[in-house]
């Protein structure tokens, strides 16, 4: 036993001493903590629309890139997913908790610039900062373009730091991932120029060196010059590996981009022109007209104000404050000490080190950035700062560790004691947060991270009480009132009558148990259902609820919110067995728009 226990303790302490093991340890428990209860929290708005996408393609087998629902690499993953997991909230979000679980073993490729502590350090702040965690147990692919950005920028690194050209190939296609992720992987790469300027003027500010930055500019412009004009056998292979490292690139986006389907005689999905190469042009020719289209849409530019403001510098002034609030109240303990780590490393270091103010101005650049580029805020977009941040994070926890760690070593514990104090106290209000923002509040209207567009109740239960597998001609549901039914047949979700900017996430729901709904503006409307059965649910907002109620009978009734800001909805369930035609509800004949069947959006 004794020696079992030796054994054991030598173990441990191995492993406490080696970084890496230690990253891979909290890269572990990152995944677990992210899987357990992912399929808790409703559907948000965003959710419900991607996955119901996602379970079109899985079901027709045609998809091309719908640009209001970003990058289609998610979708791709999920209607995998549904094939074999079965549709489900939990299941769609997997991709994206997966990805957000090993997020922090990217840590690793800045090993040989980071220091041991500080290496252990970023891989927690990516493992369990409380909006990275929230964010990664959510289907929106901000976390998922975040995550494949850092990954090529560490690649990057990790190929100045060897040498090894398979690093800027690995680059290339972590970079193309993120694009097929989300259309802001450009703006990433902008940053990263902005970011590569800046160190390039440190360079070039030289006032103590012989040589000036006019000098070195000159001495490397000759170079580049000389290797364009007498080009050696290194030199080709770089423009080699310069060619295929864009070829790349342009394959895995091209692999994502292209329809799986197309429309016409002459038109086809990717499948179709391997087998038939002639069609590869207009599969080629498709896929560039949806990104331009993509593109143009997010990037356009608009002059509307957002943040129900009258300007856009008053609305930017909105945004930005919200976002430092979300910083404040999700990410203070990352926020702070990537402040200090910045501080620290450009002011208080004879020799800053280029990755940690590379990354310091990136994600700096991003928290000003962001609220300028959006119209609806969400804290989501913090994403896109906080991962970058957390390299000088770890840098400024880097500091504090070894403060302490001095103190202990000359032996003054007060200070020792002090430092590991403090750091406690970090860690446990970070994983207080952690738990009641992503685990106690997920949906709650209280809850900081929560968008608005959130359901704060469970309507799972009730759609899943429904009977299923009636084809017959009456409507499984019925979105009720004005509320819920749109003027125009305008929404690219069945059914065509309904609000999507009101209804989802109910749609996926109902998609994936396999319901179809109807829309009826008024009572006599609902009265006019063909059939000769009665719905057996009818989604109607509270004010239409009561006069509605007094003209139905066999109906139970249940009051949820569909929107973290409100939007009070009754939800009308038959009574098993008391939903049949003669039932008495005295309206009158009218109209109504009939869901269409479920079949693919045309292009």
């Amino acid at each position: 036993m004794a020696d079992q226990s030796a054994h054991r303790t030598g173990h441990l302490r191995r492993l406490l001493s080696d970084p890496r093991r230690l990253v891979v340890v909290v890269a572990g428990v990152a995944l677990l903590v992210r899987l357990v209860g992912l399929g808790g929290r409703t559907a948000h708005f965003d959710e419900g629309r991607v996955a119901y996408w996602a379970l079109r393609y899985l079901e027709t087998g045609s998809i091309s890139y719908r640009y209001i629902v970003h990058g289609p690499l998610v979708q791709y993953a999920d209607a995998a997913l549904f094939g074999l997991l079965g549709p489900s909230d939990a299941v769609a979000r997997l991709p994206v908790a997966v990805v957000g679980g090993l997020l922090p073993l990217a840590a690793l490729l800045f090993r040989e610039r980071l220091r041991d502590v500080e290496l252990v350090a970023l891989a927690v702040f990516l493992a369990f900062n409380p909006v990275l965690l929230y964010y990664s147990r959510f289907l929106r692919s901000t976390l998922l373009v975040a995550a494949f950005s850092f990954v090529a920028f560490g690649c990057l690194v990790r190929a100045a730091d060897t040498r090894r050209v398979s690093y800027v190939y690995a680059a290339a296609l972590f970079v193309a991932l993120g694009f097929a992720a989300k259309e802001n992987a450009l703006v990433y790469l902008l940053v990263w120029v902005g970011a590569t300027a800046l160190l390039v003027d440190h360079e070039l500010f030289r006032p103590h060196a012989p040589e000036t930055g006019i000098d070195v500019v000159r001495r490397h412009g000759r170079a580049a010059l000389a290797a364009v004009r007498s080009p050696t056998p290194r030199h080709r292979r770089l423009a080699a590996h310069a060619v295929g490292v864009v070829g790349v690139w342009l394959l895995v986006t091209l692999f994502f981009f292209a329809p799986r389907t197309g429309v016409g005689a002459e038109a086809a999905g990717l499948w179709d022109a391997l087998r038939r190469p002639r069609l590869f042009p207009s599969v080629v020719d498709a896929a560039t007209t949806d990104v331009r289209n993509g593109l143009s849409y997010w990037f356009g530019g608009t002059t509307e104000p957002g943040c129900h403001k009258d300007s856009v510098v008053t609305a930017y002034g909105c945004f930005l404050g919200r976002f430092l609030e979300t910083l404040a109240l999700g990410a203070g303990a990352l926020s702070t000490f990537a402040l200090g780590g910045l501080l620290v490393e450009r002011y208080a270091t004879p020799d800053p080190r280029p990755l940690v103010l590379f990354a310091s101005y990136w994600g700096l650049v991003s928290v000003v950035g962001y609220p300028l580029g959006t119209d609806i805020y969400g804290a989501w977009i913090t994403v896109n700062a906080l991962v970058p941040l957390a390299v000088p994070a770890a840098v400024g926890v880097g500091v504090v560790y070894r403060r302490g760690r001095a103190a202990l070593a000359s032996g003054d514990r007060r200070r020792a004691s002090v430092v590991a104090c403090a750091l406690l106290l970090v860690a446990g209000q970070v994983g207080a947060t952690a738990a009641t923002t992503v685990y106690v509040q997920p949906q709650s209207a209280d809850n900081p991270l929560v968008q608005y567009a959130q359901p704060t109740d469970d309507v799972r239960p009730t759609v899943d009480s429904l009977p299923t597998g009636d084809d017959g001609p009456t409507p499984d549901v019925v979105f009720y009132g004005e509320t819920f039914v749109a003027d125009a047949s305008e929404s690219a979700i069945p059914p065509a009558c309904a609000d999507m900017g009101t209804t989802l996430p109910l749609q996926w729901y109902f998609a994936r148990a396999d319901l179809d709904a109807a829309c009826a503006v008024n009572r006599t409307a609902l009265a006019a259902l063909p059939g000769d059965d009665r719905p057996a649910l009818i989604v109607a907002a509270a004010d239409d609820a009561g006069p509605l109620s007094a003209t139905l009978d066999g109906y139970d009734t249940r009051t949820v919110f569909l929107r973290a800001s409100g939007r009070e909805t009754t939800l009308f369930v038959g009574r098993r067995g008391n939903v049949s035609a003669g039932s008495g509800t005295g309206m009158e004949t009218g109209s109504v728009e009939r869901a269409v069947e479920l079949r693919p959006e045309p292009r």
